[in-house]
């Protein structure tokens, strides 16, 4: 391989805005140029509620479960609105899906418990319901607006655990037909545009016409992360040149390179 595999390539990113800089990162030391699409925006507005019930009862959690970065961001920035001691969250374990779950909660000084081999929420539910004995136990499952219900459902039913859900932040399609990003892509286009959810896939085809290269600009591949953005291209019709196996910036730069080798 090449020490500058991507040298003279336009690669696009449609993460929310200050979420890919390990990404950027790798894609630009492998010589590509990068810009962001961000199809999406993240707003971290938890129902007070909910939240103040959660906070009271932190010391009778047995376990808290993150399904993602975002979700471990939103519950520290509150939790430290509440308590000014990180030993306030008690003698809880931790259990994160994916390695950019757990890294988020490292930069809390605080390990992960169980970290799923597989980036998805089943994976993680399964080998918690594996590895531990959850009958009766408290579950605290942190979460976004758009996650699936499954998580929850498997460890009530299937393990007979007590699930309280918090959701922490919220994730919305963006407009950008107006932005300058836009019009930059319109101008150039890409080699490749890479998808980190299918909420991206979803946002984009919402956006399709003031999205569409302009005659001359490159006609970008379309990178997915992970098996579920992967099926949410094929399903919206649009050509899947690679997929990264796991969202971390290594995955992704290589997902890249195979995709325009």
């Amino acid at each position: 391989m090449s020490k500058l595999p991507l040298r003279d390539r336009h690669i696009v990113l449609t993460r929310p805005e200050g979420r890919g800089a390990d990404w950027k990162n790798a894609l630009s030391e492998a010589g590509a140029a990068v810009s962001e699409l961000p199809l999406l925006e993240i707003k971290f507005e938890p129902d007070d509620t909910v939240l103040s019930e959660v906070l009271d009862a932190m010391g009778e959690y047995d376990w808290v479960v993150f399904t993602s970065p975002n979700g471990v961001r939103g519950f520290f920035d509150r939790f430290f609105e509440r308590f000014s001691d990180i030993r306030s969250v008690g003698g809880v374990r931790f259990a994160c899906v994916g390695p950019a779950t757990e890294k988020a909660l490292r930069q809390y000084h605080l390990d992960s418990d169980l970290t799923a081999t597989q980036n998805d929420a089943l994976t993680l539910g399964r080998e918690l319901m594996a590895k531990h004995d959850i009958e009766n136990q408290k579950i605290l499952l942190v979460t976004g607006n758009l996650n699936s219900p499954e998580l929850s459902r498997l460890l009530m039913e299937g393990a007979m655990a007590i699930v309280d859900l918090l959701k922490v932040y919220a994730t919305e399609e963006k407009s950008v037909a107006e932005s300058p990003e836009a019009a930059e892509f319109r101008r150039r286009g890409a080699d490749v545009i890479v998808f980190a959810s299918p909420s991206a896939v979803e946002s984009f085809l919402h956006q399709a016409a003031a999205l569409r290269p302009d005659a001359g600009a490159r006609q970008p591949k379309a990178v997915a992360i992970g098996d579920t953005t992967a099926d949410a291209l094929r399903k919206a019709g649009i050509p899947l040149a690679g997929t990264a196996a796991a969202p971390t910036a290594t995955a992704i730069r290589n997902a890249v390179i195979d995709a325009l080798s």
